[in-house]
């Protein structure tokens, strides 16, 4: 029976596009990255990037700023399941943010509710002096304060906790978004230095690479499969030949688990053909490492799988309540929103589609974020099994409703 899906999904047209999609998608994004070595930083570049470091002495200050600035504001900015969102507490919310901001600053909340002066910081259209109008970036005017010290830097991520509690989650203040939003610093050659020999090992080589490959190529995966799983879901509909489905002998587990197999096995496909190719490319580039790969297998699986799993099984599913065109569009608009509110690293939460890593290097950054990664796959890997035991169901229901038809 498996194999028997596995050709009918290798005799389908839209599966052969998704295929021929993945592979340009490999080699028009990813393969140039496997033309030149990773380039060894030199003195007196203008930029050597930045990087994730846990100082209290910057994250402390930013982050309150930024809390001050967000309540006189009156909204926050959030990302819960990975898309924008602006929030407005209640009044019983803005009294709870108050007594946090006042504990971490000594500011109260009358204080705070009678400033009239306050002006969001960042670029501003200003005339210059030829009448010019001309971006030029500006501080927030918060009223003045000074951080307490009676705050320890415990005391102080357990009341950042609390804040993003009251926002429901996914704002800058959770555990894991304080870093990457409020401790970010440049690196200076010495830095970048160091990275690059940490990363051009044969230890760590393969990770480096492996992180880029899973972004590009997870870049498709989130939207690709909806298309071949969707026309293979519903092609025994378009055959007419539903009833003859539901009649056989196989429980619906073992029909459904085998069509799901099948679907997952062959759009794996363009990832067995581009990551020995990759492999094949970096040995050859880096011939003088030999580069261990054992991790970057293990980061492809633990990255990608995940997302396979869960926009196929979400595509049959939809495809199976309502029709593969509705599949397509709703994971199509996902896709688009999770693109578009994305930053290209160093923004995982737990509902995020798509993750982004779109750096040779940045392990720090990445390392940073691990628990969220584990977390993210973790949840969309639950969700697909969830959808697929869904699916049986609905499955099993039109069965029994075809049986009683007859």
């Amino acid at each position: 029976m498996f194999l028997k899906e596995c050709k009918k999904i290798m005799h389908s047209l839209v599966f052969w596009v998704f295929v021929v999609v993945m592979a340009a998608a490999y080699l028009t994004q990813f393969a140039p990255e496997l033309e030149q070595r990773m380039a060894e930083p030199a003195k007196g570049q203008e930029s050597y990037g930045t990087m994730v470091v846990e100082r209290p002495d910057i994250l402390m200050p930013a982050a309150v700023h930024s809390l001050i600035g967000e309540y006189l504001q009156d909204y926050y900015t959030a990302w819960p399941m990975g898309f924008y969102k602006e929030i407005h507490l209640k009044e019983e919310e803005r009294v709870k943010m108050a007594a946090i901001i006042a504990e971490l600053s000594g500011l109260t909340k009358e204080e705070l509710d009678s400033f009239t002066e306050y002006e969001p910081g960042g670029y501003v259209e200003r005339m210059d002096e030829n009448g010019n109008l001309v971006l030029t970036r500006q501080e927030a005017v918060l009223p003045e304060y000074t951080l307490s010290e009676k705050v320890s830097y415990e005391r102080f991520k357990e009341l950042m906790q609390e804040a993003d509690e009251l926002l429901g989650g996914g704002s800058k203040y959770g555990e894991g978004d304080l870093l990457r939003n409020f401790s970010q610093i440049p690196m200076s050659y010495e830095d970048a230095l160091a990275e690059y020999q940490i990363n051009v090992t044969k230890e760590a080589l393969g990770g480096v690479y492996g992180r880029l490959y899973c972004d590009y190529m997870g870049i498709f995966l989130a939207v690709m499969p909806v298309f071949a799983a969707a026309a293979f879901w519903d092609m025994d509909r378009r055959a007419k030949a539903g009833a003859l489905i539901y009649s056989r002998k196989a429980s619906s587990v073992k029909i459904v688990g085998m069509r799901f197999a099948a679907l997952l096995c062959c759009m794996m496909l363009p990832l067995l053909f581009t990551f020995p190719h990759m492999v094949f490319r970096l040995n050859g580039l880096y011939r003088e490492i030999g580069i261990e790969w054992g991790k970057a297998v293990f980061l492809v699986i633990l990255w990608l799988l995940p997302s396979l799993l869960f926009v196929t099984a979400f595509s049959i599913l939809l495809t199976e309540l309502a029709s593969p065109l509705l599949a397509v569009l709703i994971q199509g608009l996902w896709w688009f929103l999770s693109l578009q509110t994305n930053q290209v690293s160093g923004s995982v939460t737990k509902w995020t589609l798509l993750i982004r890593h779109n750096m040779l290097g940045g392990s720090a950054l990445f390392q940073s974020e691990w628990g969220d990664f584990l977390r993210n796959r973790t949840c969309y890997f639950i969700l697909a099994i969830v959808c697929v035991g869904i699916e049986t169901l609905v499955f099993e229901r039109k069965r029994r409703g075809c049986r009683r038809g007859e």
